[in-house]
């Protein structure tokens, strides 16, 4: 009886946590992580396991990495001596070979992705003067569409985020503050270069 209970409560807390995703503005990202990001000082041990290197990136000269266990649930970006505990793991995210993405720029930064309620959850790194560190707010794509990409050409990368329902584009700046949308479209093969959607700074219009 307790282990039932125990399961329903489960699974009602990570419903909820999904629902929340859902974007409830058109200014920024959806979701404010209760825990921030914190680093550690060891990435001997992912969860209860040891970690194994999923993918690795050369960004600003130095070498990125995802680590997780073998289930792809407990992960750690690791860039020099910098460890960050993955936050989207926690809502239930599992990370594989895709799920990084860095870019290197004026600021560079990495994405860190899995699939979560048919669409996919994103957490962003980014690298200020040699420091790496979380932002805590995820990204979510119900069309399971997350990039990063330059498209107002300020020289830092945008987070491009692909809705399905309307069709759309959004795209945020590092901080988190709206950069544009898209019009709307009726079909996602509209969006340009779809599936490897490029934007263009003229694709973009005010929210």
């Amino acid at each position: 009886m307790v282990t039932a209970v125990l399961a329903v409560l489960v699974t009602v807390g990570a419903l909820i946590g999904v629902a929340s995703l859902r974007s409830r503005d058109e200014g920024g990202p959806a979701l404010q992580m209760a825990a921030p990001a914190v680093p550690v000082t060891t990435a001997e041990e992912c969860g209860s396991g040891p970690c194994r290197v999923l993918a690795s990136q050369t960004v600003d000269g130095g070498t990125v990495e995802l680590l997780a266990d073998d289930q792809g649930a407990n992960g750690q970006f690791r860039a020099g001596g910098v460890v960050v505990q993955t936050t989207i793991t926690r809502l239930g995210a599992r990370l594989d070979a895709g799920s990084l993405s860095c870019v290197t720029a004026s600021v560079s930064a990495c994405l860190v992705t899995g699939p979560l309620s048919g669409g996919r959850v994103g957490q962003l790194m980014i690298d200020r003067a040699g420091t790496w560190r979380s932002v805590d707010k995820p990204y979510f794509s119900d069309a399971g569409v997350l990039t990063l990409n330059s498209v107002s050409g300020s020289g830092a990368p945008e987070v491009v985020v692909v809705q399905n329902s309307p069709v759309q584009a959004r795209v945020y700046a590092l901080d988190g503050s709206s950069v544009g949308c898209t019009r709307h479209y009726t079909y996602l093969s509209q969006l340009r270069g779809w599936p490897n959607v490029r934007l263009e700074a003229s694709d973009l219009r005010a929210c």
